[in-house]
């Protein structure tokens, strides 16, 4: 399959200052990128994050396992910095200076060697670029022209005991697109059976569309309402009565009917399961036989300001599982 670089072009990573954005090497620069073909999935760009770390690599071959019929491109994405370091002693009256354009060529080398090699394995048109500034700064904007970012779950700079690192964190919380965050320590292989919190939220019902499309033909969602009857009552408007819990359960099967349709046209199949529990025990056990895990960014429970609900963090830090964030403006 084709493989391309970037070179200074905005197109595939967007650039708030001139230099952001850098060819990712000569040898693969002016390649061109192919069409999708016949009958394959219009799903876009797949922006993937790459650190050199083992969890990104893992990230990388999750999406080359999933890409085929759902994606259109990988995008491969990498940031580099020039490193803050001080003279010594501290009175001199100058900092030591790096060569911008070897740390620059550096990184962009090595993405260009994963894109080529990834480019060989799959069936999807492959780009490679670097950008200047944070990585999480360099993905979110990179992101802004894709479809979907994956990433890994924690980088080079993570410690090993934190399952979710800085930047998959602020990527997760503020990427326009739905991210997927992949773990180190999951096996890559091709997400048949998803598994949806639902709990009837917007949020939560764009994360249902999604994972539908997202699932195409052959594939199963199983989508999860689970009922927490613990309170008695909580805040002004929400109380626990004997029956509600088959409220709760008539109004889930409704909101489920209103994605039968887009479920028959895309060949899949949706499973129900409403369950009494705490939404982060039954979830997190839900999970251990599905392939991806989808969330809304937030759902019923969430403080309107907060971008990334608390069942939804908790489930980021603690599943092991590929697990997808879906924002509700999507």
């Amino acid at each position: 399959m084709d493989v391309s670089a970037s070179n200074d072009d905005p197109g595939n990573v967007p650039a708030g200052e001139g230099d952001r954005v850098a060819a990712a090497d000569g040898a693969v620069a002016g390649a061109t990128s192919t069409s999708p073909a016949p009958g394959q999935s219009e799903g876009g760009v797949w922006v993937v994050g790459l650190d050199g770390s083992d969890c990104a690599a893992n990230a990388l071959e999750w999406a080359a396992e999933n890409v085929s019929d759902r994606g259109t491109a990988i995008s491969l994405v990498s940031a580099w910095q020039t490193p803050v370091v001080g003279a010594y002693p501290m009175s001199a009256p100058s900092a030591l200076t790096f060569d911008e354009t070897e740390l620059r060529d550096a990184a962009a080398h090595d993405v260009a060697e994963v894109a080529r090699t990834i480019g060989e394995r799959v069936d999807v048109a492959v780009t490679a670029s670097v950008g200047h500034g944070g990585p999480a700064q360099v993905l979110l904007e990179a992101a802004e022209s894709g479809a979907l970012l994956v990433i890994g779950s924690r980088g080079r700079g993570g410690f090993a005991r934190l399952l979710l690192g800085s930047t998959s964190t602020q990527c997760a919380t503020h990427a326009s697109v739905p991210t997927i965050v992949v773990p180190g320590d999951v096996e890559p292989q091709r997400a048949e059976t998803i598994l949806v919190g639902c709990d009837g939220s917007p949020n939560s019902m764009v994360a249902l569309r999604w994972a539908i499309d997202f699932a195409g033909s052959g594939g199963t969602v199983v989508v999860a309402w689970v009922w927490d009857a613990t309170p008695l009552a909580v805040g002004a408007d929400a109380f626990f009565f004997p029956d509600a819990s088959d409220l709760a359960a008539e109004r889930f099967d409704h909101l489920v009917d209103t994605v039968a349709d887009q479920a028959r046209a895309r060949g899949v199949t949706v499973r129900r399961e409403f369950i009494r529990g705490t939404p982060r025990s039954v979830l997190a056990t839900q999970a251990q036989q599905a392939d991806l895990v989808v969330v809304g960014a937030r759902g019923h429970g969430a403080v309107g300001a907060a971008l990334l609900g608390s069942v939804s963090t908790w489930l980021l830090h603690h599943v092991h599982r590929p697990i997808a964030v879906v924002p509700i403006d999507h």
